[in-house]
């Protein structure tokens, strides 16, 4: 073997370790669920994040009925932050809520760093803030890099963004939600 064989070996060598840490989800400081949730309403429960890193993922609950126990039971008594719309004003509906404990509390100035699962990633169209999440950044890296766009409403408890119009549409894989 010469060295350019040897080289072109380590690549692919390279390429199956990476490529099989992205899909069991095993990437340092990822909030991204290990394995893509079934149905299409999910609610997501994050944490605060620690020392500027993404929020860690709690649980993850998903549904193919959004007025079954497992969709609307999951966010009874939790502050919503967030929904994540699969197309532009979520027609049809397929949607992801992301919410945080009572105790963590609704959106503020550090905010919550987020990674879309698998099933999510690049697929966002549109999404809701509440909760004081007034300040939305979304990026096409997965460390809040990258191309991204950003949003903000003074006036109520965040944007209200039902397309985010074509240059990012479907390629969200980090975003950035705070007061």
């Amino acid at each position: 073997m010469n060295a350019r064989q040897g080289a072109a070996r380590a690549r692919r060598v390279l390429a199956v370790i990476a490529s099989a840490l992205l899909i069991t989800g095993l990437t340092t400081g990822t909030a991204t669920a290990a394995s893509a949730p079934d149905g299409k309403f999910c609610v997501v429960e994050v944490g605060k994040s620690v020392d500027g890193g993404f929020s860690p993922v709690k649980s993850e609950t998903c549904s193919d009925d959004p007025a079954s126990p497992a969709f609307t039971a999951a966010a009874a008594p939790d502050v919503l932050l967030m929904e994540w719309f699969w197309n532009a004003h979520n027609n049809p509906p397929n949607l992801t809520r992301i919410i945080v404990s009572a105790e963590e509390g609704p959106c503020d100035s550090s905010g919550y760093r987020l990674r879309p699962n698998l099933i999510w990633d690049n697929e966002i169209s549109g999404f809701y803030t509440y909760s004081n999440c007034r300040s939305v950044s979304i990026y096409d890296g997965y460390s809040l890099d990258g191309d991204g766009a950003y949003w903000f409403d003074g006036r109520g408890d965040g944007p209200n963004v039902g397309y985010v119009g074509d240059r990012m549409n479907d390629r969200t894989s980090s975003l950035w939600i705070r007061y």
